[in-house]
């Protein structure tokens, strides 16, 4: 366009030689023009470009980190519902090491650990209840672990800060481990406790100054660190085992008050007869025998009028404890109402009972129970056969019941049979003067309890 004006304003006016010169001057201008104009429009395209290159860049960013995140996201969905699975299984248990066993091994299935260790507090220290991923090939290193007694105290490092202080630690490999939590002599000797990088958690309850027990966990084999995520969730499954635990210990409690006599500690009359019709089921099914032994205070009211009911309650708890220091395990010992009380002996003939019967009195007659005379106490004795008879357990108790009424009548402070009742008891006194063990095929020690 410029041109064109020029040439007709050069046609109009100006003389020959000028009018090339200055249509010279104006192409060179006009084209100066364009090319600093391409030249803009050259730079702008090329930023444009550039920022078109690293917005492009930064969309694949964000897109990688964004699928980052969802795989993530799944990996921590599907922790997470492990976890919630395994907890709900931790939640359903109805023993104390049960609950050992789940945490335990929700720990190692569900958060990925290599090595878990669960310590229960018991009286006399940290015992190591659980294991998962521990290997060891030194068979001494082996019992070691296994006999292994920790104190719930900074004497033991880490672990015992963890139970005295009731909280969780979390030590990473880069991390230098201060004097107060590393292992001290003798427990820095076993390699399988020993880790770089390795968490603790408490299993707390409330009320209990100390943790019930203590969860360990390490990705030693993986070479790998522990993370904060591992200890949130390590607590998530310790709290789940915290609350069953709690709950199991409140159940125990409800059930010692339902099946036991407050006073003595041992079995009440209820509870004790639903235990004695199941154990003559199973007599009778497996053709093995049982023994019954009855007992009652001798001039219990004499006690209690002379001395008072606190005294005669005294009497009563000490009878109780010498009933369990002289039962066994299978056992049954329970009050059978006032003054009086019973032990069922399984897998126990009559004479093996009598002589058990005899033991309980003598304990009886020197105990210390607090009140200005001797106590004493009279037996009966009776027991199932299954070879010559098929009686009720009302019929064996009532045996074991006339057998100690005949003691009462003889002079009391003996133990009679229900089968010598026929002879008038008139051996039981030299029978009474005799202390036999418990049948040797039993294998037992009555003293255990």
């Amino acid at each position: 366009m410029g041109l064109f004006i020029l040439e007709k304003v050069l046609n109009l006016s100006a003389p020959s030689p000028y009018r090339d010169v200055l249509y010279t001057y104006v192409t060179l201008g006009t084209a100066l023009a364009f090319a600093v104009f391409a030249g803009i429009t050259v730079t702008r395209l090329e930023r444009e470009s550039k920022l078109v290159q690293e917005l492009s860049r930064s969309r694949a960013e964000l897109e990688r980190k964004e699928e980052m995140a969802c795989h993530e996201l799944e990996i921590t969905k599907e922790r997470m519902l492990k976890i919630s699975q395994l907890g709900a299984l931790i939640g359903k248990s109805i023993k104390e090491e049960e609950v050992y066993y789940k945490l335990a091994h929700a720990a190692h299935v569900a958060l990925s650990f290599d090595r878990v260790m669960v310590y229960q507090r018991k009286s006399e220290g940290l015992v190591i209840v659980e294991a998962r991923g521990i290997k060891m090939k030194d068979k001494n290193e082996e019992k070691a672990l296994e006999t292994l007694i920790i104190p719930c105290s900074s004497e033991a490092g880490a672990i015992g800060v963890a139970c005295q202080e009731n909280r969780a630690l979390i030590f990473a490999s880069e991390d230098f481990i201060p004097p107060k939590y590393r292992l001290k002599p003798p427990f820095d000797r076993i390699r399988a406790i020993r880790s770089r990088s390795f968490l603790l958690v408490p299993v707390k309850i409330d009320g209990e100054k100390y943790a019930r027990a203590i969860v360990a966990a390490d990705r030693k084999y993986k070479k790998a660190d522990v993370t904060s995520d591992d200890l949130v969730s390590l607590e998530i499954l310790a709290d789940i085992a915290a609350t069953t635990l709690a709950r199991l210990t409140v159940e125990k409690k409800l059930e010692i008050l339902a099946t036991t006599d407050g006073l003595t500690g041992i079995l009440n009359r209820r509870t004790w007869m639903e235990m004695a019709e199941k154990e003559l089921t199973r007599a009778q099914r497996y053709k093995y025998p049982f023994s019954i032994i009855m007992l009652d205070i001798d001039d219990f009211k004499r006690v209690n009028d002379s001395w008072g009911h606190q005294a005669g309650d005294k009497v009563l708890q000490t009878i109780g404890s010498i009933l369990k220091k002289n039962s066994r395990k299978v056992d049954l010992p329970g009050r059978y109402g006032g003054e009086e009380f019973v032990v069922l002996l399984p897998h126990t003939r009559g004479e093996v009972a009598l002589s058990v019967a005899e033991r309980i009195r003598r304990a009886i007659e020197m105990a210390n129970m607090d009140v200005h005379i001797v106590v004493t106490a009279t037996f009966g004795v009776s027991w199932f056969d299954p070879e010559t008879t098929d009686s009720t357990l009302d019929q064996i108790l009532l045996k074991a019941d006339n057998a100690l009424y005949q003691g009462k009548r003889l002079g009391k402070n003996r133990a009679i049979a229900s089968w010598d009742i026929s002879t008038g008891g008139k051996d039981e006194g030299e029978k009474g003067k005799l202390s036999h063990g418990r049948a040797p095929e039993h294998g037992e020690n009555p003293g255990d309890s």
